[in-house]
């Protein structure tokens, strides 16, 4: 099945699947989108957008997505290279004189789209993070800058906010326009993307998913926190958007699009500049974090703003695009993200099986949720086959082929593991045909609904 038909046939499960996880992690409210090809394939938003409230979370609701900021800025630089207005190595200080006499003036663009100018990461004084003050405006934003540098340039990559504002100031400088400006003449305008920019106007303030605090404890409410303006951070964590809009302005940077600029440009921001160690392995170019997950090479971004954790990427080879919304600080976007392309990568790249299915068998009637005392765990359909797997974490860890033998056994595929490997599912069904119970290496699971009854839980909403 094409990718683009197999998660169009993934998506209810994807629904359920997430569900799931947000409401065990207690995070308000998450938004998805999945497209193939700049075709929407799926399009979910689960809880609510603000927990006072109660209001219901949906996929027109707008997030901060904060860093993706980034890959916004670093198209315009590559535009305004392709239209030789600027070069890759011009310093800042050629396009902004109020550096001169700061080690920021001989910084160049490239160093500052890569992030190894060596540049502070948030100026002197950064608590705007935590809303005790606004946002630095331009002068205030070039005096954090002409600061000492942290290290020389090209010795470590060093994540800088900084840096990328400079940027936003250069591509003023060079383009003659306002960074709004340029963003909806250049990006958004010719993408049509209505609901992505560069700062949330204040008539769209209705539309945004309020941002919820963290916890420090589990028992913790979460706070409802004010919107925030980036003013003269705009370039480097101001923009706003939908999944829908984000994964289509990702899906112009796949191979072939022409929309926003030239292949050349595309490799060279999209290839591995520098190597990042922090938290995790993985790779940097320029204004695109670069990762690889089950043999494909992503390129997106994270983004971390106060009330709003959101991840998206792009597998430019395949043309699948993916982002993940949350509306609270600690909500496990870059998580939930990497396992929902392992999640898609179990469905289109099914093993072949030794056994085939029994005829004529309905593999609707064996999927479920199923629960004991120990947790849960999912009979899925996937691309026409069934599978177990536990809805939480790396979906590759749980799953476990299985084989219909007959209309109430399913065989797991034989393995070397802990559990009950390679014994036998037994569904007992009720005169209707539907699922009371299943028992799997000698224990007995039951449909969520009916185990919580059992153990005298309070049904689900």
């Amino acid at each position: 099945m094409p990718l683009l038909e197999s998660v169009r046939a993934l998506a209810p499960y994807l629904q359920s699947w997430l569900e799931y996880q947000r409401d065990l992690a207690r995070v308000p409210g998450v938004q998805v989108a999945v497209r193939v090809n700049g075709e929407l394939a799926a399009s979910l938003a689960l809880g609510v957008a603000n927990e006072a409230t109660g209001e219901a979370l949906t996929t027109g609701h707008l997030f901060r997505i904060a860093s993706h900021s980034k890959t916004f800025t670093a198209t315009s630089i590559f535009q305004l290279v392709e239209a030789g207005i600027l070069r890759l190595d011009d310093p800042a200080g050629q396009w902004l004189p109020e550096l001169e006499g700061s080690p920021a003036a001989a910084m160049t663009v490239r160093e500052l789209l890569g992030h190894q100018s060596g540049i502070n990461r948030d100026g002197a004084d950064s608590d705007y993070w935590q809303q005790m003050h606004d946002f630095p405006n331009r002068e205030a934003l070039i005096e954090l800058c002409r600061a000492q540098s942290v290290f020389p340039a090209n010795q470590h990559f060093k994540y800088s906010n900084m840096g990328y504002s400079l940027l936003g100031l250069i591509i003023e400088a060079a383009s003659r326009q306002s960074y709004d400006e340029y963003i909806a003449a250049h990006i958004t305008g010719p993408l049509k993307l209505a609901n992505l920019g560069p700062e949330l106007p204040a008539a769209r303030e209705p539309e945004l998913a309020s941002g919820h605090s963290g916890r420090l404890a589990g028992n913790d409410a979460r706070r409802v926190l004010p919107s925030s303006d980036t003013r003269a951070m705009a370039a480097a964590t101001g923009f706003y958007g939908t999944a829908e809009d984000v994964t289509a302005y990702l899906s112009a940077h796949t191979p072939g699009r022409t929309e926003l600029l030239a292949d050349a440009s595309k490799r060279l921001m999209q290839r591995r500049e520098s190597e990042v160690t922090r938290p995790v392995r993985r790779w940097y170019g320029l204004g695109f974090i670069i990762d690889e997950v089950n043999g494909r090479a992503l390129v997106g971004h994270s983004g971390g703003f106060p009330g709003h954790i959101t991840q998206s990427w792009l597998d430019p080879a395949s043309g699948l695009s993916v982002s993940v919304l949350t509306n609270c600080l600690g909500g496990p976007a870059t998580e939930w993200a990497t396992n929902l392309i392992r999640l898609i990568d179990l469905a289109v790249k099914a093993p072949q099986k030794a056994l085939a299915d029994a005829p004529d068998t309905d593999l609707d009637s064996f999927t479920g949720r199923y629960a004991t005392d120990w947790g849960v765990y999912d009979v899925v359909k996937l691309d026409g086959r069934l599978v177990s797997l536990v809805p939480q974490g790396d979906p590759a860890w749980s799953v476990t082929e299985l084989t219909v033998l007959d209309a109430n056994t399913l065989a797991p595929a034989p393995e070397a593991g802990f559990g009950a490997v390679g014994e036998a599912f037994r569904f007992q069904r009720d005169a209707d045909g539907a699922v009371e119970w299943v028992r799997q290496g000698g224990g007995r699971a039951w449909p969520v609904a009916a185990y919580r009854e059992r153990v005298g839980l309070p049904a689900l909403g």
